[in-house]
């Protein structure tokens, strides 16, 4: 991982812009870098139109009261970056969103990704709960609902741990075949994202349940 962000421009497309945020994102926690901290350092990573859009938001955001979270800056970066029907499209993907080939780091950094789209379901821990489930794949949603828990960040362990079970099926049926499967797949920095709580990943202003901003808007699937 590169230590050194890149500069937002503000004239980027949508996906780049989300795929500026997600580094920024990483390097935040891989640092464990608090919350005032992040606000006041992603103004250095900010040039041209976002420099300007950031400057003008973030004076009239300090206007009205409260401190500006990390949480703020993202409702605010979404509403101004993502034009509504990226954001539409980036919801309706969210509940077909399935484990398929991917390993479970990597169903579970998509599942983050689009989940900021979806408010509606975002702002319920159990949905969010919910929907992880359902998205797993069958083999693997069997085992891990034996002994289910609302609680994602135990759920995501056995789902791990159940995903190497076919790995090791494949891997004995390789040894007595005479060949050699590779099963090591690259994973997510999942320490990204914080799971035993959702509400940290939703880019919520913190004491508003309702998953709407100080602006009244939803972040996403508006």
């Amino acid at each position: 991982m590169s230590f050194q962000p890149s500069i937002l421009r503000g004239t980027e497309t949508p996906a780049d812009c989300e795929n500026w945020l997600d580094d920024i994102e990483m390097i935040f926690e891989f640092l464990s870098f608090p919350d005032d901290c992040r606000v006041k350092l992603i103004g250095q990573q900010l040039q041209e139109v976002a420099r300007s859009w950031w400057l003008v938001t973030k004076e009239a955001l300090e206007q009205c009261g409260p401190v500006i979270t990390w949480k703020i800056f993202k409702v605010e970066f979404y509403q101004r970056f993502f034009p509504v029907s990226y954001r539409q499209d980036k919801c309706a993907k969210f509940p077909n969103l399935r484990h398929g080939q991917l390993n479970i780091d990597e169903y579970l950094a998509q599942f983050f990704t689009l989940l900021h789209f979806a408010p509606h379901v975002a702002r319920n821990d159990v949905s969010v709960f919910d929907q992880f489930i359902q998205g797993l794949n069958p083999e693997i949603r069997t085992l891990v609902n034996v002994k289910r828990q609302n609680n994602l960040a135990d759920t995501l362990n056995r789902a791990k741990r159940a995903e190497t079970v076919p790995m090791r099926q494949k891997e004995g049926g390789a040894a007595s075949s005479g060949s050699v499967t590779r099963t090591d797949r690259p994973s997510a920095v999942v320490h990204s994202f914080q799971l035993t709580s959702t509400q940290s990943q939703l880019g919520r202003p913190e004491g508003n349940q309702n998953g709407r901003n100080d602006r009244g808007t939803d972040p996403g699937c508006t």
